[in-house]
């Protein structure tokens, strides 16, 4: 207690009043931040590698009526959800894998699994390790995020993203638009590809 009392002391003036260190403004961000749940279904049992192009390609914005542009610059993977219904006859599996492999980083190396029991849902909940490049800031590449070695169809996958824009040029989509509506936000599934034709269509209210 003597030594806090001997520290206050030194920051008061003559008068007794607090001496208070010149303020500065704090540091902020320069980009818009953006958290979201993404939530697709799958429709064709098989296996996927999803990218960070995929990714950043599932949110878009239409500049014309076959332009649209990705609407964040980078992402990073916070955790990845699935669930499938099963029978008590036949059993279903998902799992779930940060494979990664950017230069300077690689994946994890742990699969995340699960495989129904009776009437029990199969469900994973699978988090990328600090240092895995799913887990760190990532432009729009055709470098693998996750992949998905087991989905079955009727599957329920959910992607926790955080988006941020990264002052960069901006990302027209892989896969180009029909008859979109200039100004308006759009989804796309989990691969990057339109909804008429992708595995993974997204469960949202526009997509394109």
């Amino acid at each position: 207690m003597r030594s806090q009392r001997k520290m206050s002391s030194k920051n008061k003036g003559r008068g007794g009043g607090e001496i208070v260190a010149f303020a500065h403004p704090p540091p902020i961000r320069a980009q818009i931040t953006h958290k979201q749940r993404m939530r697709y279904q799958c429709n064709t049992t098989g296996s996927q590698t999803v990218t960070f192009q995929n990714i950043l390609d599932g949110l878009l914005l239409a500049t014309s009526a076959t332009a649209v542009y990705d609407m964040f610059d980078v992402v990073k993977i916070d955790f990845v959800e699935m669930w499938v219904g099963g029978s008590a006859a036949v059993p279903v599996t998902v799992t779930v894998d940060f494979i990664g492999g950017v230069t300077g980083a690689g994946g994890d190396g742990v699969v995340w699994s699960d495989t129904s029991m009776s009437i029990q849902p199969a469900h994973v909940k699978a988090r990328p390790s600090k240092m895995c490049p799913a887990a760190l800031w990532q432009q729009s590449s055709t470098a693998p995020a996750f992949s998905l070695p087991n989905c079955p169809v009727g599957a329920i996958i959910d992607v926790m993203c955080s988006f941020k824009n990264a002052n960069v040029p901006p990302v027209l989509a892989q896969v180009v638009a029909v008859g979109a509506q200039v100004g308006q936000l759009y989804y796309r599934g989990l691969d990057g590809v339109a909804t008429a034709t992708t595995k993974f269509p997204a469960l949202a209210v526009e997509f394109i």
